[in-house]
């Protein structure tokens, strides 16, 4: 008996994170995100598809550019950026919201005990921005951004040794995901919900809705 209360306090001291990255996992992104590249490429004379924006969700800056534009020289970048900022934080106000159910994995996965980190191929300031105005910054005590490195796989590198923790899982819905949790040998929950379910159907576990998280996340951990 005090050999088993010695393996659960031992279990409950474990530093265990759930990291998830933003778009199409936490984020309803193309809620507001397609009507602001829109604006913005309409401003530039440039007609694209929804399908195709809708495609660039959950890319880095960089990826999007070469995407949308082939390439932009540093000028026509910094000016992109900043419309697209506006737009998006503009709609954002009215339109912006998580995945029904999000609130309550995250509340529910503290209780728990497991820590909360972001791993993002976004910028610290837009990450911030993004998660306080769907009501979900305070809950994250790290976040992994653009700055750690140039790749999902490097930012979860980098990330995964900030935060010094025995045990982590991977939470995502493209395939930048499931290359940095295989690169990192660390499990994946693929979000089947998300922007690009086809590309992380070989995850460890697909889930249909956020609620699912909280069913396999002790196993995978």
């Amino acid at each position: 008996y005090d050999i088993f209360k010695i393996v659960k306090a031992g279990q409950k001291r474990m530093k265990k994170y759930v990291i998830f990255d933003i778009d199409g996992t936490l984020n309803q992104t193309a809620l507001y995100a397609i009507e602001a590249y829109q604006k913005a490429l309409k401003k530039r004379n440039i007609t694209v598809s929804d399908d195709v924006i809708f495609a660039c969700i959950g890319l880095s800056p960089a990826a999007i550019i070469t995407k949308l534009f082939g390439s932009l020289d540093d000028n026509a970048y910094q000016v992109w950026r900043k419309d697209i900022q506006e737009y998006e934080f503009s709609i954002m106000k009215d339109r912006a919201k998580t995945f029904d159910g999000i609130v309550e994995v995250l509340c529910e996965l503290k209780r728990r005990g497991y820590q909360l980190a972001i791993c993002s191929n976004a910028y610290p300031k837009h990450i911030k921005q993004v998660l306080t105005m769907i009501g979900i910054y305070n809950y994250f005590s790290e976040i992994g951004s653009l700055k750690m490195g140039n790749s999902k796989a490097e930012v979860l590198t980098k990330l995964l040794e900030k935060l010094n923790c025995q045990k982590a899982c991977l939470v995502g819905d493209r395939k930048f995901d499931l290359e940095a949790a295989r690169v990192n040998h660390i499990p994946l929950i693929g979000c089947g919900y998300g922007y690009a379910p086809n590309e992380i159907q070989e995850a460890d576990v697909v889930i249909n809705k956020p609620l699912e998280i909280l069913e396999v996340i002790d196993y995978l951990i």
